[in-house]
């Protein structure tokens, strides 16, 4: 099922926004801003890694256009993220903590 997205920039001034719809189902994109959301989750999955919140926290990316968190990490550095795509943003992965270390 697609749904309709339209993310500002999180700063003024830098970007403009993008308008797409989105079926994380099939990885379906359409609308006017669908070829640039393609084009960053394609980078970001030849890389295998993209760099989120909180910084420089680095992510595994495997198929962002399925992967409503992995899409979140993509979109979330420049553009303000909607409800959906905020509550699946993934947890920073604990791996670089050292031993007993204590948060």
């Amino acid at each position: 099922m697609f749904r309709s997205y339209y993310l500002r920039p999180l700063q003024t001034g830098r970007g403009d926004a993008l308008q797409f719809e989105w079926d994380s189902e099939s990885g379906d994109l359409r609308g006017s801003s669908a070829d640039r959301v393609r084009q960053l989750a394609h980078d970001a999955q030849a890389v295998g890694i993209a760099v989120g919140h909180p910084h420089p926290t680095a992510y595994e990316i495997t198929d962002p256009l399925r992967i409503p968190g992995q899409m979140a990490v993509l979109l979330g550095n420049e553009w303000e993220l909607p409800p959906d795509l905020t509550a699946a943003y993934p947890e920073p992965p604990d791996d670089d903590a050292p031993p007993g270390a204590i948060f």
